[in-house]
């Protein structure tokens, strides 16, 4: 009687191996690129909420910036942006930078930045990007 062998040959364990590891390199940038959509959708969300109080502010006081008791509260930023407020009485400007040691260092839509009037740009963002593309609207 021959004996039956069980388990897999060293081809095939290659084989395995080698299919999971091109798999993996086609799937982990597109995972990335994702996670770093949600991420720039997330301050483009948080910089339009910090337009929204400023307004409202503005409605309240005649002037976006103020003195104890009334100062307008802008947002830190999150894990990923830090925002910067420059208020002054008619206009205002919110950029929002990558937070150091962030993913979204380095990205392709570089920071965000949103005025009074409601104008969106992105410094810093690669050729050819519109500011749908980043912004998403």
């Amino acid at each position: 009687m021959q004996a039956i062998s069980r388990g897999f040959t060293l081809i095939e364990l290659m084989i395995v191996v080698a299919i999971v590891g091109i798999l993996t390199a086609v799937a982990y940038p597109a995972y990335t690129d994702y996670v770093k959509r949600t991420h720039r959708s997330e301050i483009a969300g948080l910089l339009s909420e910090q337009t929204q109080n400023l307004e409202r502010f503005y409605s309240k006081n005649g002037s976006y910036s103020g003195t104890a008791p009334t100062v307008p509260t802008v947002s830190a930023g999150n894990a990923h942006y830090t925002i910067t407020a420059t208020l002054n009485a008619q206009d205002f400007n919110l950029l929002a930078t990558a937070a150091a040691g962030s993913m979204m260092v380095g990205d392709r839509c570089g920071g965000f930045n949103i005025t009074q009037t409601g104008q969106r740009t992105n410094p810093g963002a690669a050729a050819g990007l519109t500011s749908k593309d980043c912004w998403g609207r």
